[in-house]
């Protein structure tokens, strides 16, 4: 006989682990399914052999102060097993006009970075500076309802209305649109863009973990079964049941789970074209699904160190013509990978020392790709970084070990299944741009009764986790609310 939960999650990123760990709080009887051998989805932390612990692509915490996490270990009232780390120091590489690259180290100020350093960086003369730090200023204190207002606008055309913005400032954001959201800066939704840089410049630029992201999802994924929560692990979802426009389980390894709600971290796409079938929709929310852009792809290579070479938490590495936008994208695409790429990195091992051996180091680096599995220039661009450390910072190669590589179709199999051509392995999931994004990011509830997503597709502003676990918190209120008004209909 099936058995039955009230609700179903499906996936075990930071979304279904934050939304199923509310859910079995509030007394929800919970099943959450995960295809891998772990929960976690991209924000895992595994350890290797050699005693090195890192997440599969860099990974931050912005904000900060205050990130999702934070709102929902204190809701499940677990809040003390949060041990954040703060942004110290971030070493900071930019070539603008002058051709040669330079380097500085940004130290974190009380809210975000101090902007003395960043302004000799990028090389700006005095009233440079002055445009700047008023730019910075204004767009850090904007109010809430002009943030909102720039949901049509992309960044680089709410730029170019925003008066005199030094080019290599300009350069500054595109580079942000891309290592921040994933997006090019002729896409992105101004809004979202904001958001974060308010983040940055308020709650902190940064922020990271004691035994990093991983250990922070082990604790959800803890708080789902000390709340009566159940987990499945190796357990693929094959298909969610749908009977007179309700959802009533999900069938996986052929075994069948019976629910009146079901919630997918699996993503809108892969939910409805592939978990419950096009059949079970009206063609305008099926081509309005099809028709959603995905977010690029963060293709990465991990460098395994037999000593310490790198001093900072992070590292931003990117030039004028380096940062992508679409443009330089297609371009990429079609095989025309620039000598010289943007380059992000972290060193988990320092902010916290216990995830690398003594004397090494671990590095993991990323550049901006497709989110295609099938993507043809990823071998170029993971050549690219290593000849961008070899450039910029050579101890690093000197000191290699070995390394790992991961790209778009590793993203995909692991996390996020392709269901339609180029799409899969996006790094956020849907993209973060007009359109998609503020008041019109998807909603959680589907047009089928007891369906919700969940997750970064239908998450709050921001990014990566504090994105996905807002979704999860999210769709958890809204399941909530509507089991309450279910059983006020009885």
């Amino acid at each position: 006989m099936a058995k039955k939960y009230d609700v179903i999650v499906i996936g075990g990123g930071p979304g279904g682990l934050s939304c199923g760990a509310l859910l079995a709080k509030w007394g929800f009887n919970t099943l959450l399914l995960e295809k891998n051998e772990y929960t976690g989805g991209k924000a895992v932390t595994p350890t290797n052999k050699d005693g090195f612990s890192y997440e599969l692509g860099p990974k931050l915490q912005v904000p900060a102060q205050g990130p999702s996490f934070a709102v929902a270990f204190k809701e499940l009232g677990i809040e003390a097993q949060l041990k954040p780390i703060a942004l110290k120091a971030s070493g900071l590489a930019y070539r603008g006009r002058s051709g040669k690259y330079n380097k500085a180290v940004l130290p974190a100020s009380a809210g975000g970075l101090d902007p003395a350093p960043l302004m000799g960086l990028l090389e700006l003369d005095q009233s440079q500076q002055d445009a700047a730090l008023k730019f910075l200023t204004e767009m850090a204190l904007m109010p809430a309802e002009q943030v909102s207002a720039l949901d049509d606008l992309t960044t680089e055309q709410w730029l170019s209305q925003s008066g005199d913005v030094p080019w290599p400032l300009y350069s500054y954001m595109m580079m942000h649109a891309n290592g921040s959201l994933a997006e090019p800066i002729d896409l992105v939704s101004a809004s979202e863009q904001v958001q974060i840089m308010q983040d940055i410049a308020l709650k902190g630029a940064a922020g990271y973990y004691v035994g990093g992201f991983g250990r922070v999802l082990d604790d959800l994924a803890k708080a789902v079964k000390s709340n009566g929560g159940e987990i499945k692990t190796r357990t693929r979802v094959e298909k969610i049941k749908v009977s007179n426009g309700r959802v009533t389980g999900v069938t996986a390894d052929n075994d069948t789970f019976e629910a009146p709600i079901v919630v997918s971290d699996a993503g809108i796409q892969p939910t409805v074209l592939k978990l419950v079938g096009e059949k079970e929709f009206d063609q305008g929310y099926l081509s309005w699904v099809k028709g959603l852009i995905p977010g690029w792809c963060f293709t990465g290579v991990k460098y395994f160190l037999n000593k310490k070479v790198l001093a900072e938490q992070l590292y931003n590495v990117w030039a004028d013509d380096t940062a992508l936008n679409l443009e330089r994208f297609r371009k990429q695409r079609a095989g025309k990978v620039a000598d010289e790429i943007m380059l992000f990195a972290t060193v988990p091992s320092n902010w916290d020392p216990n995830m690398a051996p003594p004397d090494k180091q671990c590095i993991v680096a990323g550049t901006i790709c497709s989110p295609d599995p099938k993507a043809e220039e990823i071998k170029t661009l993971h050549d690219r970084l290593d000849k961008m450390w070899e450039k910029l910072y050579p101890g690093v190669m000197d000191a290699l070990m070995y390394k790992e590589i991961e790209g778009p179709a590793e993203v995909s199999e692991f996390t996020r299944d392709s269901v339609l051509k180029g799409q899969g392995g996006e790094c956020v999931g849907l993209g973060q741009i007009v359109g998609q994004c503020g008041k019109y990011q998807p909603s959680p509830k589907a047009p089928i009764g007891g369906l919700f997503y969940t997750g970064a597709d239908v998450g709050i502003a921001g990014m990566g986790t504090h994105k996905a676990s807002g979704g999860g918190i999210k769709t958890a209120r809204m399941v909530l609310q509507y089991k309450r008004l279910r059983e006020a209909m009885i």
